[in-house]
């Protein structure tokens, strides 16, 4: 056969769409090969595979029964490039892990009632993270109909509570990878204030005032501007080096395109988001985060996990700009709307972030990829 197929799902999870799939069904070998024929990648349109066309809707998720004490699932996240043959498997996706535990029940991964609520445990193999998810089952399946929510989807759905465990450290270098909540790095002889903390996620937070930037850009303003997307890629670029995840920042573009991210944060202000309107009022916060070298539509899950801790954080620069809330819940601003996190701040440790978010399957069936470059 000129073409092979692995049985699959189309999944959206949060405000992001992917593939989720069982290990069992990859090939063994050229599986990233196989995948990006799966996706259509390299081509900005993906035109020849499931992949959308984003960074947003180029997302896969590799699920599998663990043998691991006291979890039910572990998982694998890898960001499908668009424009390059390249799967970055250095970090999570919070809002793809949103579809793991309902899509674990609906392949009879997991022990689940047949109806009432299911709690399944799972274990990031990206960033080594454990994380408890709540959800609903009906008739034996993951539901997906509620009154829940969120800005970046239409209409509602079914609430599925995700909480990450312990979730700071996951590059190996702690909360704040360079030991202070506010760093100075020299950028291409320019030197930047930065904060980097690492909660789920690594993520360089700048303060958008220094970008020359309100915080309150939508996507056609910053993904239009090619010197802005240049500088913050830098910024980017030179951290992914210091944190060693790269040998140079010459290289992080192309071997580390997603990881850490880079956020640029602003105090809560009124704006027009691309949902509507966003007060001041409502926030406590505003921020934006890029994904892939342009900017996210709405916010990276995993990046809002890190950005509410940072806001609780004394010293941080999210903590600066921030009107910082007396409790747990942050509510950020972003391009599409609003935001709301839990962040269990204990002084200098982050205990959990927990986020609510829903999630659907599209479709399932066969999914086809051919190793064969057909002449091209």
């Amino acid at each position: 056969m000129d073409q092979n197929s692995i049985q699959c799902a189309l999944v959206r999870g949060g405000t992001s769409k992917g593939v989720a799939v069982t290990r069992d069904e990859l090939p063994e070998d050229n599986t990233n090969a196989a995948l990006l024929s799966l996706f259509g990648s390299p081509d900005e349109r993906q035109i020849d595979g499931l992949g959308g066309g984003t960074s947003t809707t180029s997302k896969l998720m590799i699920v599998e029964e663990s043998d691991r004490a006291d979890i039910d699932i572990d998982y694998e996240f890898g960001q499908v490039s668009v424009r390059d043959s390249t799967i970055d498997y250095g970090g999570n996706c919070g809002n793809m892990t949103t579809v793991v535990g309902p899509f674990a029940a609906d392949e009879n991964m997991v022990d689940v009632p047949y109806n009432g609520e299911a709690t399944v445990t799972l274990y990031n193999k990206n960033t080594e993270t454990r994380i408890e998810q709540t959800f609903d089952i009906v008739d034996d399946r993951a539901t997906t109909v509620g009154n829940h929510q969120i800005h970046g989807v239409p209409g509602t759905g079914a609430k599925v509570e995700t909480t990450f465990y312990d979730p700071a450290g996951t590059a190996e270098k702690g909360l704040f990878p360079f030991d202070e909540p506010v760093t100075t790095l020299d950028v291409d002889g320019v030197p930047v204030e930065m904060t980097v903390l690492d909660v789920t996620t690594p993520v360089v937070f700048v303060q958008a005032s220094s970008l020359s930037v309100t915080g309150t850009e939508l996507p056609e303003d910053i993904d239009n501007d090619p010197e802005f997307l240049h500088w913050i890629e830098q910024i980017r670029a030179t951290v992914c080096a210091e944190l060693d995840i790269v040998d140079s920042a010459e290289d992080a573009t192309a071997e580390s395109p997603g990881f850490p991210k880079v956020a640029f944060v602003a105090p809560p202000a009124d704006y027009e988001a691309t949902a509507g309107y966003v007060s001041e009022s409502e926030i406590d916060i505003t921020a934006r985060i890029m994904s892939m070298q342009y900017l996210h539509p709405v916010y990276a899950v995993t990046g809002a996990s890190c950005t509410a801790a940072a806001t609780l954080l004394e010293g941080t620069i999210p903590n600066r700009v921030a009107d910082v809330p007396d409790g747990e819940r942050v509510v950020l601003g972003h391009p599409k709307g609003k935001m709301s996190v839990k962040a269990n701040v204990n002084k200098d440790e982050v205990e959990s972030v927990t986020v609510s978010r829903t999630q659907r399957r599209l479709m399932e069936g066969r999914a086809f990829y051919t190793l064969e470059t057909n002449g091209q």
